[in-house]
């Protein structure tokens, strides 16, 4: 396999591609990937009011009476920039390449009102919106396979971090030449 970059040409035998918002992009028609949704998601870090307070990781899911949430929510402590907040896969879906990195007001005034209600601790007036991509399968699972020399692993949806050691053995495997597990296949979309 040939891969040309600003630098040169690259020969290998295999490459594994895990370019997020970019994969659809850099993969066309190479591998028979499934419709990729890229989204621009909008948290926010919150000022924390006492240092001293041990933050953990959550995920906030709404009851009945927040039917003015977006999504469930998902935080943690981001030592040096505050308590971060978000909505979880509800933002615009977008071009990674145009994307404004601009939060979405409606949605901002909503975070800022969880953060109001739910989040004491937080100052809900001192907030730094920030951007970031999720890049979506159809059905919200990872792809973790091969087609060819090249292996793909895409659709993390803002949370495949959490899984790094597990989808960097199963590309790992992949390169191997040792199948995924089913769930991450891309034949499961060939009938799609």
């Amino acid at each position: 396999m040939h891969v040309e970059t600003d630098a040169g040409t690259i020969v290998a035998r295999h490459v594994v591609v895990t370019a997020g918002a970019w994969t659809s992009k850099l993969l066309g028609g190479l591998v028979p990937l499934p419709r990729l949704v890229v989204t621009q998601e909008q948290p926010a870090h919150f000022a924390v009011r006492d240092a001293a307070l041990d933050w953990p990781g959550f995920n906030h899911r709404p009851g009945p009476r927040d039917a003015w949430w977006y999504s469930g929510v998902y935080g943690m402590l981001t030592p040096g920039e505050g308590v971060k907040a978000g909505w979880h896969g509800v933002g615009p879906v977008v071009d990674a390449d145009l994307r404004d990195y601009e939060a979405e007001p409606v949605q901002f005034a909503a975070l800022r009102r969880y953060a109001r209600e739910w989040l004491p601790g937080v100052d809900a007036e001192v907030a730094t919106p920030i951007s970031c991509t999720y890049t979506t399968t159809p059905d919200s699972v990872f792809v973790l396979d091969s087609a060819g020399p090249v292996t793909v692993g895409a659709g993390f949806s803002g949370h495949g971090f959490k899984f790094t050691p597990a989808v960097g053995r199963i590309l790992a495997d992949l390169v191997d030449g040792r199948p995924a597990p089913g769930v991450f296949r891309l034949r499961r979309f060939a009938a799609a």
